[in-house]
């Protein structure tokens, strides 16, 4: 549903929806017996990128970067699709952008070689 009022450029009903599954039960662990599973890593991760496109569409940058942050700490790693994405470029367009995506990038064989050496 959230991605239907997406497409349909109803951005603040897509938002309160995908922020919503960040509450919802998912496919992930069930820790205890008497609880449903948690929101699973791959669920939260397309939930905050949602989030982010979003805010994007709204040209709310600042709490679209917030979202795409928490999506990568998640571990989401398509850091190409990050930068070509046309859901994403209100965002793409703010000098925090591509310094956040460099936190999260990993490094390239050599400077990983030369970190190693203290480099």
């Amino acid at each position: 549903m959230g991605l239907q009022r997406y497409e349909s450029g109803r951005f603040d009903d897509a938002l309160a929806l995908f922020q919503q599954a960040l509450d919802l039960p998912g496919s992930g662990i069930r820790r205890f017996r008497n609880k449903p599973p948690e929101i699973s890593t791959g669920e939260k991760m397309a939930a905050l990128y949602n989030i982010a496109c979003c805010y994007s569409g709204k040209n709310d940058v600042r709490p679209g970067l917030q979202a795409l942050a928490a999506c990568l700490e998640t571990g989401y790693d398509d850091f190409n699709q990050l930068r070509t994405d046309p859901d994403l470029r209100q965002i793409r367009q703010d000098p925090r952008f591509e310094p956040l995506l460099k936190r999260f990038e990993p490094k390239s064989f050599l400077g990983k070689l030369a970190t190693g050496f203290g480099g």
